[in-house]
């Protein structure tokens, strides 16, 4: 299994992560031999990268912490939750709940879990696949305080929904582009918007419309909307705005380069204190895959491999084109690793 750009892919291989559309349903399975005219296609989707098999029967996972029948059904919430704002209606609050809690289930369900896949976005699904990271990577987070169950459920509720004020954006639910200065000014006031939309649900905690709400205040008052200092933003705020910074950094946008998971850690470490929490920031390294599955990397001496499987404890490297050559190398060994190669 390999994660390749477009223009490296064969017509001999297969599609190793299952394709979705925004409102859930499955565009492409997982096992689909990538012809083509599914490749031509797919291209013109916005995909720039795949997560390919060589062979059909190669056994390694790249499905991340949430199987594919609980991510069509989040991103088919999500897409009735915007729509349902953009129609001014009330958003259906049993069906938010229910499908959180099976987020919730299957993230905590392994216990050495982490965030371990390769950014597969394109601009037309960024919210929602957005929306479904920064929940499962604050859950992860929310772990290591030590938070509840109900306290989990409820940063996930507010991580899954942090984003809802940007329904009323022209450019959010379509295209991510390039703003201009009035455009920027707009999108700041999702977290406004999505906070009022969701202190009128009575049946979701107060918390959950102030993560919306406080997702963008930073550590030194910096951030937006109210300017708050380190002291005055709770820590699911917290937690929640550097997810969401965190994924931002890891995600191919017009705007900026792409980084991978190391140099995305990197620049929020080297950016705390002063606009994140350092215990958060540390919470984020240990919830994250340092060389997510389907990374290609250099090992000291001059070999090269690919991730296959990544865990909180491990990770498992096979040799590119030796499926039985595998490597298994506990996490405190990864300083064997030179550098990410792709």
């Amino acid at each position: 299994m390999r994660h390749l750009p477009l223009n490296e892919i064969t017509g001999e291989m297969f599609l190793a992560h299952s394709v979705f559309g925004n409102d859930g349903r499955i565009l492409l399975n997982k096992g689909t031999k990538l012809t083509p005219s599914y490749l031509k296609r797919l291209g013109k989707m916005g995909y720039t990268h795949l997560y390919v098999y060589e062979k059909i029967d190669e056994k390694w996972d790249c499905t991340g912490p949430l199987s594919d029948r609980i991510r069509a059904e989040a991103m088919h919430v999500l897409w009735q939750s915007l729509i349902r704002v953009v129609e001014r209606k009330p958003l259906n609050e049993q069906q938010i709940s229910f499908v959180v809690e099976g987020i919730l289930k299957e993230v905590l369900q392994k216990e050495d879990c982490v965030f371990d896949i390769i950014d597969f976005k394109t601009a037309d699904n960024y919210l929602y696949n957005h929306s479904l990271n920064v929940c499962i990577l604050s859950i992860l987070m929310g772990k290591h305080f030590n938070f509840t169950q109900e306290e989990l459920k409820e940063i996930a509720l507010g991580a899954f929904l942090h984003d809802l004020g940007k329904a009323y954006l022209r450019s959010a639910v379509k295209k991510i582009q390039a703003l201009s200065l009035v455009e920027t000014a707009q999108g700041k006031q999702h977290t406004k918007k999505g906070f009022d939309i969701l202190r009128a649900i009575t049946g979701f905690p107060a918390k959950v419309a102030s993560i919306a709400y406080q997702h963008h205040e930073r550590e030194d008052g910096s951030g937006y909307p109210l300017g708050l200092i380190a002291v005055d933003i709770p820590l699911y705020s917290k937690i929640v705005g550097t997810a969401d910074s965190f994924d931002a950094m890891i995600s191919h946008r017009p705007y900026r380069k792409v980084l991978w998971n190391d140099q995305a850690l990197q620049e929020l470490e080297a950016e705390s204190p002063s606009k994140y929490n350092p215990a958060v920031v540390a919470a984020l390294r240990r919830s994250v895959a340092l060389y997510p599955v389907g990374s290609g990397v250099l090992l000291a001496g001059g070999e090269e491999r690919v991730v296959v499987a990544a865990s909180a404890t491990r990770i498992i490297l096979q040799k590119p084109g030796d499926p039985s050559d595998l490597l298994e190398l506990p996490v405190d060994a990864l300083s064997r690793i030179e550098k990410r190669i792709f």
